[in-house]
């Protein structure tokens, strides 16, 4: 299967189309159709050293989970750190899938992910609990929160690139806004600036400007902070605000135009 599908690599990138790897999955799952099979056929592709067989592995470990939850966690990690984006991409996708379908059981490993060594692990977490967003119920909230929050320190680029705006703004603002206007109300307390970046790049979002008169009293502390890193944020934020909205922009933010 996988030199067929390395046949048909695109131009710009290393795998297949999405639609050509979406075949080959359901090819796997009715073909073989019995979960021990399909595992294993998961941990050959997983072990492949194939960028595509890395991202199908992913995906079918995920979705046969409970055969071996500790040697998918393994592999899972293991893929999280691949050089390639695109496999760091579908194993943020397994990663939710199983985070959706085996909370109690994957929510403490993802936890640990959070204090791992490589920013692309960490990063995994972050992406994970977006796409979990969009399928957990709202009792889910705050420990999709809770995932994250260690992470709002966080000083790689490539962790904060994908939290405030990404992840909070573009995810779990999204669908559970209460809880976390909530929690940006405890966040906005703490004086570390990675914190801050992130609580000023939520707002740049298209979801998070229908939040900014909710949020005001926040982003007025932010605007008072001179530090370089909350600075950039703010500025970067507000210019985006007004692209989006600018009757938003003139009535909050219209002494910061120059």
């Amino acid at each position: 299967m996988l030199d067929i599908l390395h046949m048909q690599v695109t131009k710009h990138a290393i795998t297949p189309k999405q639609s050509v790897k979406d075949k080959a999955l359901k090819i796997i799952y009715l073909g073989l159709q019995q979960s021990a099979t399909i595992y294993n056929v998961g941990i050959q592709l997983a072990n492949s050293k194939s960028p595509t067989g890395e991202e199908l592995g992913a995906i079918v470990l995920a979705t046969h989970y409970n055969v071996n939850p500790s040697e998918v966690n393994s592999v899972l990690l293991k893929l999280a750190d691949n050089t390639h984006w695109e496999v760091r991409e579908w194993v943020a996708s397994a990663c939710a899938i199983v985070l959706t379908n085996n909370f109690q059981n994957f929510y403490p490993v993802l936890l640990g992910w959070t204090k791992n060594h490589s920013p692309n692990v960490r990063r995994a977490v972050v992406v994970a609990v977006k796409y979990s967003a969009r399928k957990l119920e709202e009792n889910y909230a705050d420990l999709l929160i809770d995932l994250i929050e260690p992470l709002l320190c966080d000083e790689d680029r490539y962790v904060k690139r994908n939290l405030g705006a990404f992840a909070i703004g573009d995810g779990i603002l999204k669908y559970y806004p209460k809880h976390l206007i909530n929690r940006l109300n405890i966040w906005i307390n703490s004086e570390n600036e990675h914190v801050r970046w992130n609580i000023m790049k939520i707002f740049s979002t298209a979801e998070g400007i229908k939040y900014i008169e909710d949020s005001i009293h926040v982003l007025k502390i932010l605007s008072n902070d001179q530090r370089k890193i909350v600075k950039s944020a703010f500025k970067s934020t507000i210019l985006s605000i007004k692209k989006r909205d600018p009757e938003i922009f003139h009535k909050y933010f219209g002494k910061y135009e120059t």
